[in-house]
């Protein structure tokens, strides 16, 4: 698609973190595909610039403005978070959080379960027990795999692998009054919330905990509350796909490494060839709790 001048300088100047850029120019494209334009104007540019402001929330937005600007550091890259080991089988992946993402305080809790399952993956020595139980040639393929997100939106999907840690936020109504103004409504994607003449009124059942809505209350009527972890388990991606099952939802670091732990105990007691999937599904979930 062709476009304007003006909107390509513009285009290059919304905020949004680096590695977002490519994805950002589409969803102009797909603005001025939806008002039947040939090209992209100055005023869908705009209109993408207002998406990833909702997007993004505005200390977000503020940040990367501010960057642009000249006027503030360059998103940070969290080092901590790239996992690069290529000589043991296992890995650990981390959402969009290695890049930044996310705010100070979730950042830190990623590195602190980072640095706690590496530890445990290390002291359980799963390099020896993957190498024991694969029965030809070791490759890559073998690894264990482990996933960690700081929300449920999961952009690096632990759900086709071997063990997964989402934290979840957990959302909690105050006393604040509500304004009616429906910030909260813009970003859940579950439709959990309804707006009633008495404020917010959150299906628990439907939603995700992913705190977006806390995040644009401008009242404070939506906070976070607790933050707990949801672990997941017995995903493949391979030659035998398979989604992983939740073994808990919403418990503590402590019982997230006491499941880690678990699932290292029956690998080693697996036969050779038996991935956690076979197990979970011969034993089922509550074998990893």
């Amino acid at each position: 698609m062709k476009w304007d001048e003006d909107a390509k300088q513009l285009q290059e100047q919304i905020p949004i973190p680096p590695m977002m850029s490519s994805i950002a120019r589409l969803q102009s494209e797909k603005i001025a595909r939806h008002k039947g334009l040939d090209r992209v104007t100055l005023e869908v540019v705009k209109e993408t610039e207002k998406v990833y402001g909702d997007f993004m929330g505005e200390e977000k937005t503020r940040e990367l403005k501010a960057f642009l600007a000249g006027e503030g550091p360059a998103p940070s890259m969290e080092e901590e978070l790239f996992f690069d080991n290529e000589e043991v089988l296992y890995s650990i992946d981390v959402c969009f959080t290695k890049y930044g993402e996310n705010t100070p305080e979730v950042r830190n809790i990623i590195k602190d379960m980072m640095r706690s399952v590496k530890a445990v993956l290390e002291e359980e020595k799963v390099n020896e027990i993957i190498a024991d139980l694969a029965p030809i040639a070791l490759h890559a393929g073998h690894r264990f795999n482990v996933v960690l997100t700081g929300c449920p939106n999961c952009c690096v999907s632990p759900y086709l692998k071997d063990f997964g840690i989402t934290i979840q936020h957990r959302v909690d109504i105050t006393d604040a009054e509500c304004t009616q103004c429906g910030e909260c409504l813009k970003m859940c994607f579950d439709k959990a919330i309804k707006l009633t003449d008495q404020g917010p009124v959150i299906d628990r059942k439907v939603c995700a905990m992913c705190e977006l809505c806390a995040r644009d209350c401008p009242t404070g009527k939506l906070v976070t509350g607790a933050r707990g972890f949801r672990v997941i388990a017995g995903g493949s991606g391979a030659r035998q796909p398979k989604i992983a099952e939740t073994i808990e939802n919403f418990t503590t670091k402590e019982r997230t490494i006491t499941i880690l732990k678990n699932a290292i105990g029956k690998l080693r007691k697996a036969k050779p060839g038996e991935t956690l999937r076979d197990i979970i599904d011969r034993e089922g979930p509550e074998a990893l709790r």
